[in-house]
């Protein structure tokens, strides 16, 4: 079990969930909109934003503050660190090239997955993921590929923690069947996703051994009629398969990584 934390700085508490507002209502919010939504004055929101400001992490516009491009730098640092990213990207952009479909790599951290690189082959469908976007591990193919590769103890946590919320009627909200679905995925190398989170859309994950790096999972994503069409399904298998090896010899012989 994680050791309990310390309560920390309220101050900074309060900054991160302006960051957070601005970020769940796309990215622009006005000082109105941000104190009704968080329950706070006015002149606090203000003087948060105006600190926040100062360190590049938002910028006032006539439309109220958005995030700044500080928060770019900053995630690319955060997604290049430990090298797992950029020995996977190549890779993740042949995949799609090779299917035509959207192809993804995702990252867990605390207990929810960010997606930290998508391609777009030919025929890649549009849907709603967007780099440093997170979700909850359950509802995706990706996800559950992630979970698949940590003890059950900590999934039990992170259920724990997030609970199993429902995005679609096919979604996962039983927790002994999510730890079925784990085991077979750990047997198969595979994960699945039909409709669990968005209606009309399909995906096949696999799960990367990075090692002692952070945990991740590579997937493509395509509308569930091509992922249940005949030899669909086993060639989706086949090419994350393979990309999914390449990846981990890459890892094993890339020796230590500086970003």
């Amino acid at each position: 079990m994680h050791e309990p934390k310390t309560t920390g700085v309220q101050a900074t508490k309060t900054s991160l969930r302006i960051v957070s507002a601005i970020e769940e209502r796309g990215g622009t919010a006005t000082i109105t909109e941000l104190a009704g939504e968080l329950e706070l004055a006015k002149s606090t929101v203000y003087k948060h934003l105006l600190t926040l400001e100062t360190a590049g992490v938002v910028v006032a516009g006539d439309d109220g503050y958005r995030l700044g491009l500080r928060c770019l730098n900053l995630g690319g640092i955060a997604r290049r660190y430990d090298g797992v990213y950029e020995i996977a990207r190549p890779e993740v952009r042949k995949m799609a090239d090779e299917t035509g479909e959207l192809a993804n790599l995702m990252f867990e951290e605390g207990g929810l997955g960010t997606y930290v690189y998508t391609a777009r082959g030919e025929r890649a469908i549009d849907v709603d993921t967007r780099l440093g976007q997170r979700v909850y591990l359950h509802t995706t193919a990706l996800g559950k590929a992630l979970l698949s590769s940590l003890p059950d103890d900590r999934v039990t946590e992170i259920v724990d923690e997030h609970g199993l919320p429902a995005e679609t009627e096919a979604t996962i909200t039983d927790r002994e069947e999510l730890f079925a679905e784990l085991e077979e995925i750990r047997e198969e190398g595979f994960a699945f996703n039909r409709e669990e989170r968005v209606g009309g859309l399909g995906c096949v994950a696999a799960p990367i051994d990075t090692g002692d790096r952070r945990n991740a999972a590579i997937s493509i994503m395509t509308p569930i009629s091509r992922l249940t069409a005949d030899r669909s399904e086993s060639l989706y298998t086949d090419v994350l398969g393979q990309t999914a090896n390449v990846i981990e010899l890459n890892l094993a012989h890339a020796g230590e990584w500086q970003a």
